[in-house]
């Protein structure tokens, strides 16, 4: 049997893309599969799958510099046939691991010189250094690993040159084979994630301030200052504040919301006006048989107003276009409940992870080719 360990200092152990999609495929596909996190909640099996913890660090800079060391260490212990790592604080220790022998595979989630060009808290200057460097680390290790798996079709263009074993394996979700949404509730929007201003919290809730009998469920971990600063808009008494909350309470508020809204900035990690899929939203509410409302990227638009008809893109900094949105699907109830169903229909037959399942078995099966 072949013995696989998957790695990551940053995620939670049930990750939705790591554990619940990655490990559980390749476990039912017959791998033995490990889990190294670093979340404090100690080791343990879970459907088959081994998860070790070397615990949590209470600063960034520790758990960047002893989670790895930690990580490397375990991983080197359990002595597995293929590592696969999901961080980039992790590719020292993907360089490590295979200059020791093993075969390692790099999971690119984020364009990272991206994301790097857009941090606040570093001065410009140093934005353009940082991510010069990790360009140059980043292309220096994607030549020795065996192989890359990445959310992006932007980060294969980038890097097919330096590895040619490269597979785009996106985020869709894994179908709820039976949904029983609820039709019988007034208005309601949601959002289920990071609260976070590159949601555009604020312009939804300034979209709604003026439009009768809507409310808005709005769903996970929030900054405290963000949330006090959207707390101040007129249209916060339309808001349905839940905090983090388990997966089963998500289901709960998409079953009983009308409109699903993911509308996002402009950005490097969203390869500007282009757009990804490597956030899984859409995917969410197209399984959930809600309309969407969201950003006009390109990629967005082809598929959810060119494709499928699942619903409008919006400029995600234009508050009038999104409150015209939100109008259409209201006024509009029977064509957002077909908008729905076409997504759902969507998701059942094309965008699941069942087919992404296959693809990361077939280049598993690659991997242990390699010599």
């Amino acid at each position: 049997m072949i013995r696989v360990c998957h790695l990551t200092s940053v995620h939670p152990r049930f990750d939705g893309r790591i554990f619940r999609k990655e490990c559980k495929s390749l476990s039912v596909e017959g791998y033995d599969v490990s889990l190294i996190v670093a979340d404090g909640n100690g080791d343990d099996i879970v459907e088959g799958i081994k998860i070790f913890d070397v615990g949590t660090f209470d600063n960034r800079v520790k758990r960047i510099l002893r989670s790895s060391q930690l990580i490397k260490k375990k991983a080197l212990q359990l002595d597995c046939d293929i590592y696969h790592f999901h961080d980039p604080e992790l590719i020292f220790t993907g360089l490590a691991l295979k200059k020791s022998g093993k075969k390692v595979i790099f999971d690119m989630h984020e364009n990272v010189p991206g994301t790097i060009e857009e941090k606040s808290y570093l001065h410009p200057l140093l934005r353009i250094v940082f991510s010069f460097l990790y360009k140059k680390i980043e292309i220096y290790s994607v030549k020795r690993f065996d192989g890359i798996v990445s959310t992006r079709e932007s980060i294969n263009e980038r890097l097919h040159l330096f590895n040619k074993n490269i597979v785009l394996i996106t985020n869709y979700p894994i179908v709820d084979k039976n949904i029983s949404r609820n039709y019988d509730v007034d208005s309601t929007i949601c959002f289920a994630g990071g609260v976070s201003s590159n949601w555009q919290h604020k312009e939804v809730i300034k979209a709604i301030e003026n439009i009768s009998d809507v409310s808005y469920n709005l769903a996970g971990p929030a900054d405290e200052s963000y949330l006090e600063e959207l707390k101040k808009h007129e249209g916060w008494r339309k808001v349905n504040f839940k905090g983090k909350i388990s997966f089963e309470e998500v289901k709960s508020i998409y079953r009983n919301s009308t409109i699903g809204i993911a509308v996002y900035v402009y950005s490097k990690n969203m390869d500007g006006k282009r757009g990804n899929l490597a956030n899984t939203k859409l995917f969410e509410y197209m399984n959930w048989e809600l309309p969407i409302i969201c950003t006009d990227f390109s990629l967005w638009k082809e598929i959810i107003e060119d494709e499928i008809r699942c619903g409008i893109c919006v400029n995600p900094y234009d508050i009038n276009e999104i409150t015209k949105a939100i109008n259409y699907l209201i006024e509009n109830p029977k064509e957002a409940i077909l908008m729905g169903k076409r997504g759902r229909e969507a998701v059942l037959n094309k965008y699941n992870w069942d087919e992404l399942s296959k693809k990361l078995i077939s280049f598993y099966k690659d991997i242990e080719k390699i010599n």
